[in-house]
């Protein structure tokens, strides 16, 4: 009886192995320095963080669009994870109140890196698509909290109401908040949370 002998690595499987090793980290180093609030990173300072080469960058990803990309995409499959779970059930004014806290968390913890995709989404159609993606599915889910308030509004004023009530908990808003006006955390939340439950009493009086 013959025993199946182990698979043994060939010369290419390693070099695959620590391209893909270095690839990882070039677009850790740059995710890195997004998050410390470097917009424009420079080739050196991502190859220095990395412990590479400035060349080695540009042996593995084809420009600085490629990238973004692949950094792009690595950020949004750690950050959906952390989407909070918006409640359907409650007053309006829970449900206000749990929106403004949760997407403030959300927003604030994402805020390096989306202020840098917006900074590049005007170059790269990549990065554009990604944030009108975003845009959407963040509507979409405002949209889901407060159904019932919608709904009970004049068929003429929905889409509004909708576009204020997610203008309201947007990352524009929260970055007017936090950057703009320099509120706190607790005082950003505290004003999205005023704005949600004035236009929805408003809505409800009409």
């Amino acid at each position: 009886m013959h025993t199946k002998e182990p698979a043994t690595q060939t010369p290419a499987d390693g070099r695959h192995a620590r391209a893909e090793r270095t690839r990882e980290a070039i677009v850790e180093a740059l995710l890195a320095l997004l998050g410390e609030g470097v917009l424009r990173p420079s080739g050196e300072q991502i190859a220095e963080r990395a412990g590479v080469s400035r060349r080695a960058i540009w042996n593995h990803f084809t420009d600085l669009d490629d990238l973004l990309a692949c950094a792009a995409r690595r950020r949004m499959e750690t950050v959906m994870p952390l989407w909070p779970k918006l409640p359907r059930d409650g007053t309006a004014a829970e449900r206000a109140r749990a929106v403004a806290e949760g997407v403030g968390r959300f927003h604030e913890h994402v805020a390096p890196v989306r202020r840098a995709a917006v900074l590049f989404a005007h170059d790269l159609a990549f990065l554009a698509g990604q944030l009108r993606e975003a845009a959407r599915m963040h509507r979409a889910a405002i949209r889901a909290v407060f159904e019932a308030e919608i709904e009970a509004a004049p068929e003429e004023t929905r889409a509004v109401l909708l576009a204020g009530l997610a203008a309201a908990a947007s990352f524009s808003m929260w970055e007017e908040l936090r950057r703009n006006q320099e509120l706190s955390v607790d005082e950003a939340t505290c004003a999205v949370r005023i704005e949600l439950e004035g236009m929805l009493e408003r809505a409800a009086r009409n």
